[in-house]
């Protein structure tokens, strides 16, 4: 069980679909995690300006409008090399070959996202 009393980490969450973005954010938090939202690339890179020291997973859907899910973590990899990385995508066949060990195929589990973001993280 968490220790209500501060996160366990900090997850930057990108998804373009709003209920998708807030299922999995409410799943998240009540798991113990702290977690900043974003809509898109664009958002995500403000957000990491702003909060890039305390994040330590970006958990990002790879398909979205203005920038995928894999430029996005490249910039933000490129600016943080141990940024943990875990991409989510109903498109698994257009994933880049440098982010297959850190995948998640929509449709999941509530608990496979947990089990899968802590395993990330723990790595």
């Amino acid at each position: 069980m968490a220790d209500s009393s501060r996160p366990l980490e900090t997850i930057l969450l990108v998804e373009d679909e709003p209920a998708v973005r807030q299922l999995f954010a409410h799943a998240l938090a009540r798991a113990g995690y702290a977690v900043y939202e974003a809509r898109n690339g664009q958002e995500a890179m403000k957000v990491f300006d702003q909060h890039g020291d305390a994040i330590d997973l970006l958990l990002t859907d790879m398909k979205m409008p203005y920038m995928t899910g894999a430029e996005l973590a490249h910039h933000l990899r490129g600016r943080r090399r141990t940024l943990k990385l875990l991409c989510i995508s109903g498109y698994p066949g257009q994933l880049d070959p440098d982010l297959a060990n850190d995948f998640l195929a929509k449709p999941f589990s509530r608990d496979d996202l947990l089990k899968k973001v802590r395993e990330v993280l723990d790595r």
